[in-house]
């Protein structure tokens, strides 16, 4: 089976605008196959009030066909009274397997914790932020202070740069660069390409 499978973890209080621009880019493109996800695959509302009828639950997720699993921000990652079982074993297999994994905001608190984070660049929203949740946090050598990093086949981002997580995650999933870059100078800098 070909991994063409794009899953997007939502939870109760995600931060919507986090994936608002991505979201579209993924839908439209026919290579993929994008599904929501939570827990138990129940619908869930984000923090600005979205409604979201759920495709699938945590359970119901194949590695084999995974392409990218993309973890949005929330404060449910700030919480350490949360447990976070049911998202291990897919997070565990993305690793053992060494597929993509991105995570904006508060979810790389959440690699962090895991220790995924020890080995390649990252970035979050800022380094106090990150050992300040996470005291097992070990990866302060490799944390860089930029919008989005991509190391590996991890992309992390801080909240504030969901332009800049949405470009990095179309070219991991190999969009065309020309138009990645368009897509960009368009809603980065309200550029509009030449006709």
């Amino acid at each position: 089976m070909e991994a063409n499978h794009i899953y997007i973890y939502l939870f109760d209080g995600y931060s919507d605008w986090e994936i608002g621009y991505l979201m579209p880019e993924l839908i439209q493109d026919s290579r993929y196959q994008v599904l929501t996800v939570s827990n138990t695959g129940a619908d869930v509302t984000s923090v600005g009030g979205l409604k979201v009828k759920v495709d699938c639950s945590l359970e119901d997720i194949d590695i084999s066909t995974l392409k990218l699993l993309i973890l949005p921000g929330g404060e449910m990652w700030e919480k350490s009274t949360n447990n976070f079982n049911a998202i291990d074993r897919v997070v565990y297999g993305i690793y053992k397997y060494q597929l993509p994994i991105a995570a904006i905001c508060g979810a790389t608190l959440y690699l962090a914790q895991k220790g995924m984070l020890d080995y390649v660049k990252h970035t979050s929203n800022a380094l106090f932020y990150m050992k300040g949740f996470v005291p097992t946090y070990h990866g302060e050598k490799n944390y860089v202070d930029q919008l989005v990093v991509r190391d590996q086949n991890v992309v992390t981002a801080s909240g504030i740069g969901a332009t800049e997580f949405s470009r990095e995650v179309m070219k991991v999933l190999d969009f065309n660069s020309e138009y990645v870059d368009r897509w960009f100078q368009l809603f980065k800098y309200g550029i509009f390409p030449a006709a």
